[in-house]
């Protein structure tokens, strides 16, 4: 029987599901049940479907079953759901997901590996480089999907009522997880092969495309399958997390989760670092080979210490005639801000900056310019100082920004540390009274001072602009930068608000006992 069945079998769907619950779960007005709750209530006893199986029967399980634990039919035959209460159903239901889970992402790699991995046809169009690049190491990824499905069954048949399978995460977060971070650390180049590909070979963009059109993909791109591997190793904290707020406090099936939720983040926590330093490394190389010095001492733009911060096109005001007299001129200028070089550049041509000056970003000082002067089209503006510049002298510009938004988040990137207000001044709304929200929409970052955002995840708002962005700090590592507010929803719900960040630290809790105890002699 082939495992390519249905669309609610593809682990994306999957996860559009769970992410369509939790947002639920989390911004619903005044609810004080979760529709999570009111699926996992023991009491609800419905039959199940004439004929349907327990779902252990292969490792590449039938999903078209309940992916409730209740609605199991062993479980149903037991009566054990007459003697747990409903929290303690909850918690079964918490593992269980785990498992279901990982179903259906298995389906999904098998997806890759079988469609598109092995069709000859595609093949045919590859040479081994692109081919080794482009799907990367997932057979190994597949390899650990399987074996942590195997092992996650094996449990599950040990007895209806599950004991744990925290302590099966922590096992295989220690010793298989760690193929997640080479497949993730490959994923620059694997999304820079494919857009080459697309664009140069077209046998290949055919193929492609037609594979795309089979059922069994049911109408997703390639690239979607591509990026699986990162999402479960991100939505496997997010059940882990979900296993512990549902685990009784001081027992040690909550020190076992919280070793599992530790070692599943420092899995994604090198996964980020990877990723950022393969992105910011390719990003010092593009730029360096978009600068032109001319007349200037060139200064070596890739080096392992550096990252991009900040970069961007403002207006700066041309120096003849007077701010009282005339109507100033303004001509564009771009500023790359690393973490410890400015960079300021006229612009040649559509990938081409010739540079103007530069100097050290800690002799680098900007400050609003005085918005009560009566020169007119000076709003959004900044005055910025080189203390020291490439020649040694300290050089003043006045630089006016698109928007209010794009001046305050200027301001933000260069602290003046002489001004003991300016972090008060920075922030509009109180750490104990900021609004809560929940992202709706998926926000990529498109400038270093950005958050990278996911549905599901929780941002308390320290901004927000009239333009339309927020500054925010990402509860689940503290992570600030801006984002669009279009991408959110705000939860409005107090109860919601401080039951989230109850649980956040709650996680955080049993996260610093783990740290605690590892550091122990």
């Amino acid at each position: 029987m082939p495992y390519f069945l249905t669309l609610a079998e593809l682990y994306q769907f999957y996860t559009e599901t769970y992410i369509h619950k939790e947002i639920r779960r989390t911004v619903c007005r005044n609810i004080s049940k979760t529709s999570m709750d009111f699926q996992m209530d023991p009491h609800n006893t419905s039959s199940p479907e004439k004929g349907e199986k327990h779902p252990r029967s292969s490792s590449v399980p039938n999903l078209k079953q309940s992916n409730l634990w209740r609605d199991q039919p062993a479980v149903r035959d037991s009566g054990v759901l007459q003697t747990l209460s409903s929290e303690e159903c909850k918690y079964q239901e918490s593992m269980f997901e785990v498992i279901t889970s990982e179903m259906s992402y298995l389906r999904s790699l098998r997806v890759i590996t079988d469609h598109f991995m092995e069709s000859s046809d595609l093949n045919d169009t590859l040479i081994n480089m692109d081919k080794k690049t482009l799907f990367s190491n997932i057979l190994r990824i597949q390899e650990v999907s399987e074996r942590f499905l195997k092992d996650l069954e094996e449990r599950v048949d040990e007895s209806v009522i599950i004991s744990d399978i925290c302590d099966i995460l922590h096992y295989h977060a220690q010793h298989h997880f760690p193929a997640y971070i080479d497949y993730v650390r490959n994923q620059i180049y694997q999304e820079k092969t494919y857009s080459n590909l697309m664009q140069t070979n077209t046998q290949f963009a055919t193929i492609i495309t037609r594979l795309q059109e089979s059922p069994i993909c049911q109408r997703l791109p390639f690239m979607s399958f591509m990026l699986l591997p990162f999402q479960r190793i991100t939505r496997n904290k997010m059940l882990i997390e979900n296993i512990l707020k549902r685990t009784a406090v001081g027992t040690d099936k909550e020190q076992t989760a919280s070793k599992a939720l530790d070692s599943v983040s420092k899995i994604i926590e090198e996964c980020n670092t990877q990723v950022g330093k393969m992105k910011q490394m390719e990003e010092l190389i593009q730029i360096n080979g978009m600068l032109e010095f001319d007349k200037l001492k060139a200064v070596p733009i890739v080096s392992q210490t550096r990252y991009l911060e900040k970069r961007g096109e403002l207006q700066e005001v041309n120096r003849g005639g007077t701010f009282l007299t005339l109507r100033p001129k303004f001509s564009p200028v771009y500023l790359f801000l690393f973490n410890d070089l400015l960079i300021i550049a006229s612009k040649k041509s559509s990938e081409r900056y010739v540079v103007l000056d530069h100097a050290h970003r800690s002799l680098v000082q900007v400050q609003p310019f005085g918005e009560d002067t009566a020169v007119p089209n000076m709003e959004h503006s900044l005055c910025l100082t080189l203390l020291e510049n490439h020649q040694g002298r300290q050089m003043e510009r006045v630089l006016k920004a698109p928007t209010q938004s794009d001046l305050h988040r200027w301001l933000a990137a260069f602290p003046n540390p002489d001004n003991p207000s300016n972090d008060q001044e920075e922030v509009i709304y109180e750490d104990w009274d900021c609004p809560q929200v929940q992202c709706v929409e998926q926000y990529v970052a498109n400038q270093a001072d950005e958050l990278n955002l996911e549905p599901t995840e929780i941002v308390n708002v320290v901004r927000k602009t009239n333009e339309g962005w927020c500054e925010g700090i990402r509860l689940s590592d503290g992570q600030k930068g801006w984002f669009r507010e279009a991408n959110v929803l705000e939860i409005t719900n107090e109860h919601v608000r401080r039951r989230n960040l109850r649980e956040r630290y709650r996680v955080i809790q049993a996260a610093g006992v783990v740290a605690k105890t590892l550091s122990m002699p």
